[in-house]
C-alpha cells in the first residue's frame, strides 16, 4: 500500500467524503468507533483514561472517542488545549455534545494550568495534533507535551500519530514530541513513522482502516509503500505432491574466515529453514568442520583457501549464490570476490564484508549482476554510497543508487527499507529492537538467498524476506524476550513466520 503525504491523505479524505456521501462528521465517527473497539480489546475498564484535545480535528476525533467511552462506562477526563482562537466545526460540534455529559473537562490556556494535571497510573490518549502540523510545538503546548513525557502513565496512545512529529517532515532532535507506546493510525503509517528523527516517539503501529477509498488511494502518485504480511504472503508458492529438492533449488552461500565461521553458520542454517532444496556452504578449510557439525544439512566446499576464501572459484550455473558475512576484507579474499562477480551472470545475494570489498574496490561495482539484492546496514552503505545528512537524503541516495547499480537494496535499519531498481522504496513495519545483536543480518542472507534459490524473483525475495525475518524477530522476543533473543531464535521461529503469512 501506498505511503501519502499530508496533502495527499487530506485528498483522500475530500475525495472519500464526496464519493460516499457523507461528511467531516462521519469519518470521525468511524475513526472513534475504530479507536474505541482497539481500546476494549487491549485495555479496557480497569484503568482511568486522560484524553488530551488540540482544537483541530484530530481533537475532534479526541472528542467524538471520549464520548464512546463515557457511554462505557470508563472513568475519563478531557483536557483542552485553548491557545488559539481558531478550532474547526467539527471540533466546536464534538465540544458541545460532550459538555452535556457530566465528563471532566481540563481546560490548559496557560503554563498556570498545567499544574493540575497529573497522568501518573491513567493511560493517556493523545488527541492534540494531527497530519496538519506545520511547525515545532513551541509554548504551553511544547510543555504539555514534555508534561506527559515526563509523567509515570500507564500507557500513552496517539491517535493517528503522535503530537510534535510531523507526518511527512523531519522533526529536529529537540522537538517536543509525544512519546506513544501505540500510535492507532486512520488508513496507512504516515511517512515520518519509518525515519530516526521522531520515529523513536510512535512505540507499536496500529493500522486502523476507516474505509478511505482504497482505488483513489491507489492511484495517488507515490513511489513509497509499505509491506505487511498479508500483503507478501500472497507472494509463497503452494507446494504441489510430486516434487523432490532438486525442485526447489541450490542455494550456495559463500562466508566465513577464521574466527568469523560463525557467521557462515548462521546465514547456511538460515537457507536451511528458508524451504530451499539443497544447500552448500562455500568457507575456507577452517571452518569446514564447524559447518559440517553445525549444519548437517548442508554439504561443504573447502576448495577455497584455508583461514581465508581465496583462489579462483568456479561458478556454476545450478547454484544461487549468497556472499559476504565473515569474509573479512583481506586483499586475497576482495580478490576471490572480484573473480567471482566477473563470473557469474546471474541474481546474487551479497552482504556484509562483500560489501566492504566492494566500497575499497569500487570498480566492482561494474560487474554486480544486474537484480542483484544488497544487504547493508546503514554502516556499510555509507561506506559504499557516500555520508548524508539526514534520514530524506538517505532515502534519495538510496534510491539513485538502486536505479544506478540495476540493483535491489534491502538497508537494514530499525525500519528496514527495499529499493528496487525502478526507484520505489518498500519499508516493513516488522521487526522489534531485540533484533539488534550480532548475526541477524547474516540470517537475513541466508533467508534471502534460499528464497531466490527457490524461483522467486528478485522483487518477491527482497520482499518477502524482509517481511519473513521481521516477524520472526517478533516471535523470537515474544518468546525469550528484546534482551535475551538471539540471531539463532529466529531461525528457530522462521517456521512459524511462514505460518504467519500464510494466514
Amino acid at each position: 500500500m501506498k505511503l501519502l503525504t499530508a496533502q495527499q491523505i487530506k485528498e483522500l479524505e475530500a475525495h472519500t467524503l464526496v464519493q460516499q456521501k457523507i461528511t467531516n462528521a462521519d469519518l470521525m465517527q468511524r475513526a472513534a468507533s475504530k479507536t474505541y473497539n482497539w481500546i476494549k480489546r487491549n485495555l479496557g475498564l480497569n484503568y482511568s483514561y486522560s484524553i488530551i484535545c488540540g482544537k483541530g480535528n484530530n481533537g475532534g476525533d479526541g472528542l467524538v472517542l471520549a464520548q464512546f467511552l463515557i457511554r462505557n462506562d470508563y472513568d475519563i477526563e478531557c483536557v483542552l488545549l485553548d491557545i488559539s482562537d481558531r478550532q474547526t466545526p467539527e471540533y466546536e460540534a464534538e465540544l458541545a455534545r460532550l459538555k452535556r455529559s457530566d465528563i471532566k473537562i481540563k481546560i490548559v490556556r496557560s503554563e498556570g494550568d498545567l499544574e493540575q494535571l497529573n497522568f501518573n497510573g491513567r493511560i493517556v490518549i493523545d488527541a492534540i495534533f494531527g497530519i496538519g502540523l506545520s511547525r515545532a510545538a513551541g509554548g504551553v503546548a511544547g510543555k504539555l507535551i514534555r508534561r506527559i513525557n515526563s509523567h509515570n502513565t500507564v500507557k500513552v496512545v496517539a491517535i493517528d500519530l503522535p503530537s510534535g512529529l510531523y507526518c511527512d517532515r523531519l522533526n529536529e532532535p529537540l522537538d517536543p514530541i509525544v512519546h506513544a507506546d501505540y500510535t492507532l493510525t486512520f488508513h496507512v503509517p504516515k511517512p515520518s513513522f519509518f525515519f530516526l528523527e521522531g520515529g523513536n516517539a510512535i512505540g507499536k503501529i496500529i493500522v486502523l482502516d476507516i474505509r478511505l477509498e482504497h482505488e483513489y488511494a491507489s492511484s495517488i502518485d507515490s513511489n513509497h509503500f509499505y509491506l505487511t504480511p498479508s500483503m507478501v504472503g500472497s507472494y509463497l508458492n503452494k507446494r504441489t505432491i510430486f516434487t523432490h529438492k532438486g525442485t526447489y533449488g541450490h542455494a550456495n552461500l559463500i562466508g566465513g574466515s577464521r574466527g568469523k565461521i560463525g557467521a557462515a553458520v548462521l546465514m547456511t542454517r538460515a537457507a536451511s529453514f528458508s524451504g530451499a532444496g539443497l544447500i552448500t556452504a562455500t568457507v575456507p578449510s577452517v571452518g569446514f568442520e564447524i559447518l559440517q557439525t553445525m549444519v548437517p544439512v548442508a554439504m561443504c566446499d573447502d576448495a577455497y583457501g584455508k583461514d581465508v576464501l581465496e583462489g579462483k572459484i568456479q561458478v556454476e550455473d545450478r547454484f544461487t549464490y549468497g556472499v559476504g558475512p565473515g569474509i573479512g576484507t583481506s586483499r586475497e579474499t576482495a580478490q576471490f570476490l572480484g573473480e567471482f562477480l566477473k563470473q557469474v551472470n546471474r541474481p546474487v545475494v551479497i552482504d556484509a564484508d562483500a560489501i566492504n570489498c566492494i566500497a575499497q574496490n569500487p570498480e566492482m561495482l561494474e560487474d554486480l549482476p544486474e537484480n542483484s539484492i544488497l544487504t547493508p546496514h546503514v554502516k556499510e552503505f555509507r561506506g559504499l554510497a557516500g555520508e548524508t545528512k539526514n534520514s530524506h537524503e538517505q532515502l534519495d541516495l538510496l534510491t539513485e543508487f538502486s536505479i544506478k547499480h540495476k540493483v535491489y537494496v534491502v538497508l537494514k535499519d530499525a525500519r528496514t527499507t527495499v529499493c528496487t531498481p525502478e526507484g520505489n522504496c518498500f519499508f516493513s513495519l516488522n521487526g522489534t529492537p531485540g533484533m539488534a545483536t550480532g548475526g541477524t543480518g547474516d540470517v537475513l542472507t541466508g533467508l534471502l538467498t534460499g528464497l531466490l534459490a527457490q524461483g522467486y524473483t528478485p522483487d518477491q525475495t527482497a520482499k518477502l524476506g524482509l517481511v519473513l525475518h521481521g516477524v520472526a524477530g517478533e516471535l523470537a522476543a515474544e518468546k525469550h524476550s528484546e534482551y535475551a533473543m538471539t540471531a539463532e531464535s529466529i531461525i528457530e521461529e522462521l517456521g512459524n513466520a511462514f505460518k504467519e503469512l500464510l494466514k
